[in-house]
């Protein structure tokens, strides 16, 4: 009898345990650390991204950098739900043929202003002056879309220069050996591929006005769109660890460049060094650029380069940026 009524007591409690856990699923689940993977190629722009995460910035949020060095497997992983974030700048976003791209940019993480340009031989004056030239590049960096944003600027596209589809270190070698008229480029190839050969110059860089005054070259954090549509505050806690880690560089500048420097394992004299062609926006930046009345801004850049990729064929789709953006998230921290 007592052996009956002890089994019986038992089975009650398994019964009582699994209701319970099933009616507190989602208290339980609440008590645990949000998990969010955040995709991007190895890239030392992300920098601040590391450094929030080491100093504990995202606040209760379990942040994964995950490094995945294809824009392609980027789109695979965030469509698969392995990946609820990711890195991209305005036309590797839109660089997709045949369909929408999935992703909402809410938060700019970097700007180039120097590190990419166009290195070109000593006849070559002009933007004008590459019709009918060899010029190379390797499609889906920011260089060539420098490259086309320079030639769109003078009426002209692809189709008037002799384009050569190579990787960049193809590119250099190329154009340090004369077999270039033009190479599109980014830094340390770009300095380096001039000073090999005698004569020849940086026609244009993201460090002059007429490629700064578009922030042609700016990485976007961008969030799978069901994600953000369904939380808001983590994207919310995300931009707030960015913008601390943005200040902590300011108030403590070497602990957080040795910290950057270990993420991409490199010297803190290099990651210093890279400083020089990119700057970082902060909270105050990121609220003027996503406001639309502002001269510079996400939205009229996102089509500027909608447009361009466009005539040059790299995309048959037309993407909205009111779609695509929103200033929601770093409007909450006027």
């Amino acid at each position: 009898m007592k052996k009956t009524i002890g089994i019986l007591v038992l089975c009650l409690l398994i019964v009582a345990t699994i209701f319970y856990v099933k009616n507190n699923k989602k208290d339980i689940a609440s008590q645990s650390p949000q998990k969010v993977t955040i995709a991007m190629v190895t890239f030392p722009g992300y920098g601040p991204l590391y450094l929030a995460k080491e100093k504990g910035f995202f606040g209760d949020l379990n942040v994964d950098l995950r490094r995945i060095e294809s824009i392609s497997d980027i789109r695979s992983a965030v469509r698969s739900g392995d990946v609820q974030m990711f890195m991209a700048t305005y036309d590797i976003f839109q660089t997709i043929k045949d369909e929408v791209p999935n992703g909402v940019g809410f938060l700019a993480v970097d700007t180039s202003h120097g590190g990419d340009g166009l290195a070109v031989a000593k006849e070559i004056e002009s933007i004008k002056d590459l019709r009918g030239k060899i010029v190379g590049a390797e499609p889906g960096f920011p260089p060539y879309l420098v490259l086309q944003y320079m030639l769109n600027k003078e009426g002209m596209s692809l189709k008037d220069v002799n384009f050569k589809d190579m990787t960049t270190t193809d590119v250099a070698n190329a154009f340090s050996a004369g077999k270039l008229d033009a190479a599109a480029i980014y830094e340390p190839a770009l300095s380096a591929s001039i000073k090999a050969r005698a004569g020849s110059k940086v026609l244009v860089s993201t460090a002059d006005t007429v490629v700064l005054t578009e922030n042609l070259v700016q990485d976007l954090l961008f969030s799978d769109e069901s994600f953000a549509k369904e939380n808001p505050d983590i994207l919310k806690k995300i931009a707030e660890g960015y913008f601390k880690a943005v200040e902590y560089m300011n108030t403590n500048h070497d602990d957080a460049f040795e910290i950057m420097a270990k993420a991409f394992a490199v010297t803190k004299q290099d990651m210093e060094d890279f400083q020089t062609g990119i700057s970082w926006p902060d909270k105050n930046a990121n609220i003027n650029y996503f406001n639309k009345d502002s001269q510079v801004n996400v939205f009229s850049t996102f089509k500027l380069v909608g447009d361009i990729l466009r005539e040059n064929s790299d995309t048959n789709i037309t993407v909205d940026a009111n779609e695509k953006l929103t200033n929601s998230i770093v409007n909450s921290f006027k």
